[in-house]
């Protein structure tokens, strides 16, 4: 193939989409280093040169073209610049590419797509984008950065099952943040899907992972997404460290599973991670930052998280199937999309379990209750009391 990829002036493209192919890409777009994008046709050829025509486009443009609301035609001869690019690509292996500007009006028709010739595309392009300002400006993404310093091992790499644990518990913590910002008792499908986290890339030098929240067409009267919103809590978080009078005061606004959650992700971190560096970038201006936490903070912090469950009772209601109910053994089993509940039944309770029909969706209220081993001083899981059933 003639190589067109690299454009005094333009630096080295990369192609996004070939549109039309014969024995090399003969119609296709590009982007640079900067993002810009170009449309390339193979105008003409002789016997020493042959010549591209080249011109920038919007992305909006580009699928406009794309579509075939603009011809192909038209997409050069009528730019959004008023000029095009004109690339002669010389046979000869060691002579210089020449470059001119040509305006739009004036390129010879011969080397122009014949009018009325479109391309018929009915999805719309994805800009690829690798900035994550752009990202979040663009696409309406929240874009989160987390740079990981390993305890061992390479910078760059890291096994699968390490990386798996932590992104499953930032999922986790997002999604039951997300679930007290839409104020439900439960993660319902409209929440997954709302605090849904994707992996964009991981960066070269260090293990920096780019993450972002699911686009959005249209950002609410703030400029802010569903996403965000559980984002700037999770932030708050992070940047009140291990300053336990702030903690509590801002763990005193989410419910106590958040909490439990939150433990649960800075214990995935603090397995194998010596410090974590988060970087937020929101498509509303006035949202994002950073945050940071060495080894011995988030170990300060899982304490701080871990005595405010001792101390904090929790109560919740859930909605599911009632498994099994049994006043002979005193215990209860309620199944919901999420997980299965099993626990003590409170003697309150004990009238209303009487009457109950197994295998119905019942609403429970349930109280969480947390405890430390005196052999390991660490909390055990969590045990259930159920306190109310209608």
């Amino acid at each position: 193939m003639v190589d067109v990829l690299d454009i005094p002036g333009l630096g080295r493209l990369e192609i996004v989409e070939i549109y039309e192919y014969y024995d090399q890409p003969v119609l296709y777009s590009c982007k640079n280093a900067a993002g810009h994008f170009y449309l390339v046709v193979a105008a003409a050829e002789d016997a020493q040169f042959l010549t591209w025509l080249c011109v920038a486009v919007s992305t909006k443009r580009l699928n406009l073209i794309r579509s075939g609301k603009i011809d192909l035609h038209d997409a050069f001869a009528d730019s959004e610049n008023p000029y095009a690019i004109q690339v002669k690509v010389p046979y000869e292996e060691h002579a210089s590419v020449q470059t001119d500007f040509i305006e739009s009006n004036q390129i010879p028709a011969d080397m122009l797509p014949i009018p009325g010739e479109c391309l018929d595309f009915e999805t719309e392009i994805l800009p690829v984008l690798s900035d994550p300002e752009e990202i979040a400006k663009l696409r309406k993404q929240e874009s989160l950065n987390l740079i990981l310093n390993f305890a061992v091992g390479s910078k760059t790499q890291a096994p699968i099952a390490i990386l798996s644990n932590i992104f499953g518990k930032l999922q986790t913590v997002i999604n039951t943040i997300g679930m007290i910002c839409f104020n439900s008792t439960q993660i319902t499908e409209e929440i997954r899907n709302s605090m849904q986290i994707s992996l964009l890339q991981v960066s070269r030098g260090s293990f920096n992972i780019h993450l972002a929240s699911p686009e959005v067409t249209q950002l609410n009267l703030f400029d802010n997404s569903d996403c965000g919103d559980a984002i700037e809590k999770f932030f708050e978080l992070l940047k009140a460290k291990n300053n336990e009078e702030k903690l509590k005061e801002l763990l005193g606004q989410l419910k106590l599973r958040a909490t439990k959650d939150y433990a649960n992700f800075l214990q995935s971190l603090n397995e194998s991670v010596i410090d974590t560096e988060f970087k937020w970038i929101s498509p509303n201006p006035n949202r994002g930052g950073t945050a940071s936490l060495s080894n011995s903070q988030m170990q300060e912090v899982i304490e701080i998280l871990e005595k405010f469950q001792e101390e904090t009772p929790t109560k919740f209601t859930i909605t599911g199937i009632l498994i099994a109910a049994s006043l002979r053994t005193n215990r209860f089993e309620i199944k919901t999309t999420e997980k299965t509940y099993t626990g003590d039944i409170a003697d309150e309770v004990f009238e209303t379990v009487e009457n109950v029909t197994l295998n119905q969706q019942y609403t429970a209220e349930i109280q969480e209750i947390t405890e430390r081993s005196e052999a390991t001083d660490e909390l055990t899981r969590p045990k259930y009391l159920l306190l109310s059933l209608r």
